[in-house]
């Protein structure tokens, strides 16, 4: 009883000192994001560009994050769209131009609509770096609502499209064959990289219903929806990926899948314990009526730290300050 009374007690603590510097802790959360997705974009394209190119620049990356950090996520995402568009001409204009129409696809079909979601775009790239991205879904669809697949799912296409550009590059360079016939087979490659790519298909069918997924079940009226959702979620996840593997060949790792779905549900558990804590073990049913209804109503309690334990904490707090170096007793 006293550990569960101290984690609800860290918890609420927590809780609260989000909300007190939730001004300053959004925009750093916003600069760190964006700060981690232009050190991706230099690790696998800016190394490969001329010393002038904009993404070699540590000062300018830091510069460029300060700004997105100020900015809501939807221009943070347009932004780093532009600076991405603009280190790909340097290398490959065939490649500039599926990118940008890429990026003109993702905001025409969602971003216009709600930018809100815009942060998931930013988070995928990142989350897939640390292997990480099977648990972006889980925590959209406990967060969001089912629209943020799209943003899932643009954000997986963009990893892979940067990693195939990557890979492609000696390709993209030149082959000895005309300037046209040179940009035709360029454009072929990679369009050709991207619709052949099965494991990447699968996976964002995979991402993709597990939002919706999470994000269904969680809305159910029953006990424990939460849980339910997060390890249906992960479960769709998994099955999807199997039976895509089985279906056509992806060679997935399994371990990593396997290990990544775990991640999934813990991620997915610390997101309902932070944001959904409530207590199915004291439910109270009411029943009241007026002239027209008859209601019957099941509530159900907030997890909470008790009131003994938050009044000691607050008079320990008191009793440290009170007794701090360079006060007396009585001050």
């Amino acid at each position: 009883m006293n550990d569960t009374a101290g984690f609800a007690s860290m918890r609420e603590r927590l809780i609260f000192f989000y909300k007190r510097q939730e001004y300053l802790l959004r925009p750093l959360i916003r600069f760190v994001l964006s700060l981690a997705v232009l050190l991706l974009l230099r690790a696998h394209l800016g190394v490969h560009g001329p010393a002038g190119a904009m993404l070699a620049s540590t000062l300018l990356n830091v510069i460029l994050a300060l700004v997105c950090s100020m900015l809501p996520p939807g221009y943070s995402a347009a932004i780093l769209g532009l600076v991405m568009v603009w280190d790909l001409y340097r290398l490959s204009l065939e490649a500039t131009a599926i990118c940008a129409a890429l990026l003109m696809l993702c905001l025409l079909l969602y971003f216009r609509f709600s930018p809100r979601d815009s942060i998931l775009l930013l988070l995928m790239p990142v989350a897939y770096a640390v292997r990480l991205h099977y648990a972006v879904p889980v925590i959209a669809g406990l967060l969001f609502g089912p629209g943020a697949a799209v943003p899932i799912v643009f954000g997986l296409v963009f990893t892979k499209f940067v990693l195939l550009v990557e890979e492609s590059l000696p390709a993209l360079a030149g082959g000895g064959l005309a300037a046209g016939e040179q940009m035709i087979t360029n454009f072929r490659s990679l369009i050709d990289g991207m619709m052949n790519d099965k494991g990447m298909i699968i996976m964002a069918a995979a991402l993709a219903a597990a939002v919706l997924v999470v994000c269904f079940l969680r809305h159910l009226i029953m006990q424990h929806a939460w849980t339910v959702a997060i390890s249906a979620g992960c479960v769709t996840e998994l099955l999807i990926l199997l039976l895509g593997d089985m279906r056509f060949g992806t060679q997935i790792d399994l371990a990593g899948v396997l290990i990544g779905v775990v991640l999934a549900f813990a991620a997915g558990q610390l997101v309902r314990w932070f944001v959904f804590h409530v207590d199915y073990l004291h439910i109270e049913t009411a029943q009241f009526e007026d002239e027209d209804y008859y209601y019957y109503v099941k509530a159900v309690p907030k997890e909470a730290a008790p009131l003994y334990l938050m009044a000691e904490e607050e008079e320990e707090n008191r009793s440290s300050d009170e007794f701090a170096p360079g006060t007396e007793p009585g001050e």
